[in-house]
């Protein structure tokens, strides 16, 4: 018999232990945005400003689902027991019967510890995130950037964002990891991060860049309507720019 841990009272539902495994490794998603949404949104989410550390949410929610797996566990290991122990005085039918149940519940049991296995390891990801001093996890991102490793930088910025610390290098990180998600094809994700310099870094170097990608985003999600609006904003601000001329092209 395996070694499972102390047995608590109450018997964990199925679908909160599955809810709350899901949402410990959500990852960092954005909804889509229309031109008019973009607008709208433009006084929230604001990657300059500092966000509390997230490890500290993780870590209790996660320990009080171990202990819960620990628990089912338990009994799931302890009713198993108890059928092969009574398998053997049950007739042939009976016995039948408790084998089957016995497959069953060692095959939750799988599952079970497959999803202690996983929690574990977001706690650890969490953990290691918070802990990783700021400049380093910016330094890290760029150089996966630069390197091709897109889905590594998108990790690194992300945690550089979402730090709790002052971010002096965010218009950076915004944009690499906005050309990171454009790179592997995401554009939804990646029209989120341009957004941020019309929205936010107004005065940037990147703004004609950051408005060609957007509606070059759009045209390749086939929004053809909200591309023109951000092509022609684009030909209006910065009029004699290159990405200007490429957005002329685009509304021939």
């Amino acid at each position: 018999m395996r070694f499972i841990g102390p047995m608590h009272a109450r018997k964990p539902n199925r679908s909160m232990l599955i809810s709350l495994l899901l949402a410990l490794t959500l990852l960092n998603s954005a909804c889509l945005k229309t031109r008019a949404q973009l607008k709208e949104d433009s006084s929230s989410d604001d990657v300059s400003k500092p966000v509390p550390a997230k490890v500290q949410d993780v870590q209790p929610q996660g320990q009080y689902i171990i202990d819960e797996i620990k628990s089912e566990l338990t009994r799931l290991t302890g009713r198993i027991e108890d059928l092969e122990r009574n398998d053997k005085q049950q007739a042939a039918n009976g016995s039948i019967i408790g084998k089957e149940e016995v497959k069953k519940l060692e095959t939750r049991i799988a599952e079970l510890e497959q999803a202690q296995a996983a929690i574990l390891e977001s706690i650890k990801k969490a953990e290691a995130a918070s802990a990783a001093d700021p400049s380093e996890l910016f330094d890290r991102g760029k150089q996966q950037f630069e390197a091709g490793n897109h889905e590594g930088a998108i990790e690194s910025f992300t945690a550089y964002l979402k730090g709790p610390k002052q971010k002096p290098s965010a218009e950076s990180a915004t944009f690499m990891r906005a050309e990171a998600y454009y790179q592997l094809k995401q554009y939804k994700k990646a029209i989120v991060d341009y957004s941020k310099f019309p929205e936010k870094f107004t005065t940037s170097k990147k703004m004609p860049v950051a408005l060609l990608k957007i509606g070059q985003s759009f045209d390749a999600l086939g929004m053809r309507d909200d591309a023109k609006s951000f092509y022609q904003e684009l030909i209006e601000k910065f009029p004699k720019s290159q990405e200007a001329k490429k957005a002329r092209s685009k509304l021939k």
